[in-house]
């Protein structure tokens, strides 16, 4: 399972992480270090990358690859954390009511980048979601380290999640990604090239369809790197262009879009085009569970997930009105909020984990739960159906 950087719960003031993560950090980043990387290399697109801007950072036109159809169906799944229980059970359920599109475009982001490859993949891989995201520990996510840990490039040991990735993500589950990409369809993953502060779109079934012989490590790393949670984990790095060895460093996708809904996805000829968007987390106009701790790090907790739930809502609204000016139908479902959400982020319990992936299984069965648009808009804001 892949965490996301924390947007919608609170993560405990209490524990060590955090309060090292937001009083100490600012003060000893300076102690880790990176070879010198060239200036012209750290905002260039890398290989297997959609081009989203051209050199003068004017909208790039992404050419159509998909043949005419009678209907495009695109789903896009957002980043959650433990949270991500929700989607895998909407996508189970919906498996067991029959209609579950085969999508022809499926994006995912930290927690939804791992999700969107075996949806992708298609519902033979529901038993592994449901495992995945029902039987996960932190400690199979990542362990503490010690206090030395604020003197590196993050507060904790993510080798479990890689192995986790590394089990999931095998050759079987790679090469059927390929022969899905060969028929026409496609499977997006964001990462966050923090060098250049810009969002990186990986056009993964090319990945998976190439013949690199690296190419199932290379598809594990970026599955990583849209997971690495500024601070919390270490960066991953990756060069932009493979005869040079100056690298990139990117993080979790969502500290620029927690979720990934483009307009290129929507340029594909189609009669009728709808997009499908699983919130794995709560879309509450206030989160007022409990006070601010009126001290550093409490403050600076509250402020950063504020940051990350607005982000969250403007991104959600501009997938929104991107469809509706493609004519595209919009179907968006979260958590409801009379429903538990996990209380941390960066904790598993697999208990809690269950039964949000039991309540997301009868919202996918039942075919219930959808919306025709984001929650709370004003007259103004609707953008009107075709």
């Amino acid at each position: 399972m892949v965490p996301f950087y924390p947007n919608f719960r609170r993560v405990k003031a209490g524990k060590l992480r955090s309060t090292i993560g937001f009083s100490l950090l600012l003060f000893v980043s300076a102690c880790a270090t990176r070879p010198p990387e060239s200036a012209d290399l750290r905002a260039v697109d890398p290989v297997g990358a959609v081009r989203l801007f051209d050199a003068g950072q004017r909208a790039y036109h992404v050419k159509s690859t998909l043949s005419h159809q009678s209907h495009l169906q695109i789903l896009a799944l957002s980043g959650g954390g433990a949270d991500g229980a929700f989607g895998a059970g909407v996508l189970s359920g919906w498996s067991e009511a029959g209609d579950r599109p085969e999508f022809d475009i499926v994006t995912g982001v930290s927690t939804g980048a791992l999700m969107a490859a075996m949806a992708f993949a298609g519902p033979e891989y529901d038993d592994e979601l449901e495992e995945v995201y029902t039987q996960t520990e932190s400690g199979d996510i990542f362990r503490n380290k010690s206090l030395t840990a604020v003197f590196g490039d993050s507060l904790l040991d993510y080798t479990p999640l890689k192995q986790q990735i590394e089990r999931v993500i095998d050759q079987a589950l790679l090469d059927k990604v390929a022969r899905e990409h060969k028929k026409g369809r496609r499977l997006y993953v964001a990462t966050t090239n923090l060098d250049a502060g810009k969002l990186v779109v990986w056009d993964m079934g090319l990945i998976a369809a190439s013949d690199h012989s690296r190419r199932v490590r290379i598809f594990q790393k970026i599955l990583r790197a849209s997971a690495a949670i500024p601070a919390f984990f270490k960066p991953v790095y990756i060069k932009p262009d493979p005869s040079r060895e100056e690298r990139q460093m990117h993080v979790d996708g969502g500290v620029k879009a927690p979720v990934l809904i483009r307009s290129f996805m929507f340029s594909h000829p189609a009669r009728r085009r709808t997009l499908y968007v699983i919130m794995n987390g709560q879309m509450k106009l206030a989160e007022a569970t409990e006070a601010v701790s009126p001290e550093v790090t409490g403050i600076t907790q509250k402020a950063i997930q504020e940051l990350m739930r607005g982000l969250t809502y403007k991104t959600l609204y501009q997938g929104y009105v991107t469809a509706r000016h493609a004519k595209a139908d919009f179907r968006m479902i979260a958590i409801p909020d009379d429903v538990s959400a996990t209380e941390d982020a960066l904790e598993f319990d697999p208990q809690e984990m269950r039964e949000l992936f039991e309540a997301g299984k009868k919202l996918g069965r039942s075919g219930k739960g959808w919306m025709k648009e984001p929650p709370r808009l004003h007259d103004l804001e609707r953008v009107s159906a075709r």
